[in-house]
């Protein structure tokens, strides 16, 4: 097994508490609403939405398994592991580590988005710089749309 780890930072244009509650502790409702190209649903399969929750995201094309690692509200830190699912096929992964730390943009408004991704591999399977950067490309597509529905959205809290 390799571990293949990326960085990087989205900057989004609403607040941190905001997006934060949105994606994080609003996720089951905030999905399948601001995303539904994306995400079809949000089910909390096993848990209370703390750490060692197992949450099912069904998606257009399949579905995916995450596990809770952290939540951590007052500092805008969530971590989770994508555990199952058609996304860990190909390339063959054991599983994805996903961190993100949200903070507020010091050019003023909204915030940043730090973003480590840990991609654990099966065997001896190398990823590719296309793989690695159609990820990124959908992680921008899908914060420009979860941007997009806060914004156009303002009562949603």
């Amino acid at each position: 097994m390799g571990i293949v780890t990326t960085e990087s930072e989205i900057v989004f244009a609403v607040a941190p508490a905001r997006l934060y509650k949105a994606i994080v502790l609003d996720s089951s409702n905030f999905f399948p609403k601001a995303l539904p190209n994306f995400v079809k649903s949000v089910e909390i399969i096993e848990g209370d939405g703390g750490p060692g929750t197992i949450k099912k995201l069904s998606l257009p094309e399949g579905y995916v398994k995450q596990k809770v690692d952290v939540i951590d509200v007052d500092n805008y830190v969530y971590h989770y592991t994508i555990v199952e699912g058609n996304v860990l096929t190909d390339p063959p992964l054991e599983k994805v580590s996903n961190e993100y730390n949200l903070v507020g943009n010091p050019d003023g408004g909204g915030c940043i988005v730090k973003v480590t991704r840990k991609y654990y591999t099966k065997d001896d399977a190398e990823l590719t710089q296309e793989f690695l950067q159609s990820t990124k490309e959908m992680s921008a597509l899908f914060a420009k749309a979860v941007d997009d529905y806060l914004l156009a959205n303002p009562d949603y809290n």
